[in-house]
């Protein structure tokens, strides 16, 4: 599910848990919603039964009763748990790319120094920039040195 300007909204169906959270990784923001099936019980699985004795108190007379909470104030309270998007050498050089004062070469010594079996260049920094810019992304351009 994602939060959009008129509400919650279906990105994708994942029949398995697993591919719930790549489609989940590829919309930040969004959560993954388990649901069932009409008619999806079991018929042989026995029913919840209560265990301990609960009393209802008896409400005072200047008790408001308390207000249900709605499906979608229940899914904006709710907290996301799952694991964090994995972080790639291609994330890395984009979000390096994005901070002017690097130069090519210098965002190639931080992949490698994350990433040490990269196999990173100027070059493809450099292309990785040029598809962020022909997807409309305002990345910094950089000085040619030793022209």
């Amino acid at each position: 599910m994602l939060e959009g300007k008129e509400g919650w909204r279906a990105v994708g169906f994942c029949g398995r848990p697993d591919l719930a959270e790549k489609k989940r990784g590829e919309h930040p923001g969004s959560i993954v919603v388990e649901c069932g099936s009409f008619g999806g019980r079991v018929a042989d699985m026995p029913e919840a039964k209560v265990t301990e004795n609960v009393e209802k108190a008896a409400p005072d007379a200047d008790d408001k009763p308390a207000r249900k909470q709605t499906v979608d104030e229940k899914i904006a309270s709710a907290k996301v748990h799952g694991p964090e998007p994995k972080r790639t050498i291609g994330s890395l050089a984009q979000e390096l790319l994005m901070e002017p004062e690097l130069g090519y070469l210098a965002i190639v010594d931080r992949v490698v120094a994350e990433f040490p079996n990269a196999k990173t260049s100027v070059r493809s920094v450099a292309s990785v920039a040029a598809i962020l810019r022909k997807k409309g992304v305002d990345v910094p351009l950089r000085r040619r040195r030793g022209s």
